[in-house]
């Protein structure tokens, strides 16, 4: 018969320092931040999205200034198809190291459902957001997986203290070629109010086609100049059909233009895609802002883009990151002139959503966990009003 003897002091204390050293999180060092996914192996949930362990997290800036407006625009790359838990994945990399804006808006959610029901919503809704969708075009994944043609992807979320004054109807864009004939394309806003001052909100995702614009496929520029006319004809009919009631403090126009708006450029796509379409007097972009001397975020550092193709550890679950790189996400405020609103006094500008940089700062990653190939901007306007 074999007897049992209980563990002296010592030695069970030596075997629980065993377990707890076993079981200890590493130190994270520049091999795990320039390698998202080996740490996200090695440590809890907890310990990869707590911003002051896991250093490489690299926090948005704030909304919280008095007497300003600040949106947000992020393409989270929901292709349906191909990704499974995306609702849990969004939840972690948004909900957990961000900081607010007072609007946020998302493109390529082509599942509301997933946003709903699987942590999301409920995640934004603790740190006092609200979410709207287009009246009319809700998407439901109803088709196995398939992106429905009457889906648009767009979702609005606006924080307490900022009141949805008006969901403006969903506008169809009629010119789109390629696989996003298989979309909704299309342009949709609110009117929103803080601060006793009404901001007009619009959102898009302009037709990719088969190449961003100008590089190298005419048709699908075609359909992106179409696009900016089109949206910018319903952004003209919705301030017009509302400012008396609701005067603009301000009008601006964010999402997914997959035309490269780089704010250190003069000549940019994006500008370009703007003269084609006859828009550049009615919408100022990020070079304008710089040149006009505002303050530019933290994220949006030299180099930096908000597309681009990353590499084999850094692309997360989806592993699909591909394309150009290019900054194809931006927020365009409308001109005073073309929208009979108040000059800015004050604007600042920022990539913005989970971002990741290694240790020396030479290099910005996608974090194992962040679902998205994309990375969004920023931006926060005062009124001069």
């Amino acid at each position: 018969m074999r007897r049992c003897f209980p563990l002296s002091a010592g030695v069970l204390a030596l075997a629980l320092t065993g377990v707890a050293r076993a079981e200890s999180t590493p130190t994270f060092d520049a091999n795990y931040a320039s390698h998202p996914k080996s740490w996200f192996d090695a440590v809890s949930e907890a310990d990869y999205f707590n911003p002051s362990l896991t250093r490489s997290w690299q926090l948005n800036e704030t909304c919280d200034d008095s007497g300003a407006f600040s949106m947000a625009t992020y393409n989270i790359f929901h292709n349906v198809p191909f990704v499974t838990d995306f609702g849990d994945e969004m939840e972690q990399s948004l909900g957990k190291v961000t900081k607010c804006a007072d609007v946020l808006v998302l493109q390529e959610a082509w599942d509301y459902d997933d946003i709903i029901q699987d942590g999301p919503k409920a995640d934004l809704a603790a740190r006092g957001y609200s979410m709207a969708t287009p009246s009319g075009y809700y998407c439901g994944d109803t088709l196995d997986g398939a992106i429905e043609n009457d889906c648009s992807g767009l979702v609005l979320f606006y924080k307490s203290g900022t009141t949805l004054v008006k969901a403006l109807g969903f506008q169809a864009f009629t010119d789109v070629n390629g696989p996003d004939v298989h979309k909704e394309k299309g342009v949709w806003g609110a009117i929103l109010a803080k601060g006793g001052r009404y901001y007009y909100v619009f959102t898009t995702h302009f037709t990719y086609g088969y190449n961003s614009h100008l590089d190298g496929d005419s048709a699908s520029d075609s359909s992106r100049i179409s696009n900016m006319k089109q949206s910018l004809a319903y952004i003209r009919a919705q301030v017009s059909a509302n400012r008396a009631s609701y005067p603009p403090a301000a009008v601006l126009f964010g999402g997914d233009f997959n035309a490269d708006f780089n704010s250190t450029a003069a000549a940019t796509k994006g500008h370009q895609l703007l003269v084609q379409a006859l828009a550049d007097s009615s919408f100022s972009e990020p070079y304008a802002y710089r040149q006009a001397g505002a303050v530019m975020g933290a994220h949006e550092t030299a180099g930096f883009q908000s597309c681009w193709v990353g590499s084999s550890v850094d692309t997360g679950p989806n592993g699909m990151a591909s394309g150009i790189k290019a900054d194809l996400d931006t927020v365009l405020l409308g001109s005073p002139a073309a929208f009979g609103t108040c000059a800015a006094s004050v604007i600042g500008y920022s990539g913005w959503a989970p971002a990741w940089k290694t240790l020396d700062g030479t290099q910005r990653l996608w974090p194992y966990y962040t679902h998205s190939d994309h990375y969004g901007r920023w931006v926060k306007v005062k009124p001069g009003c």
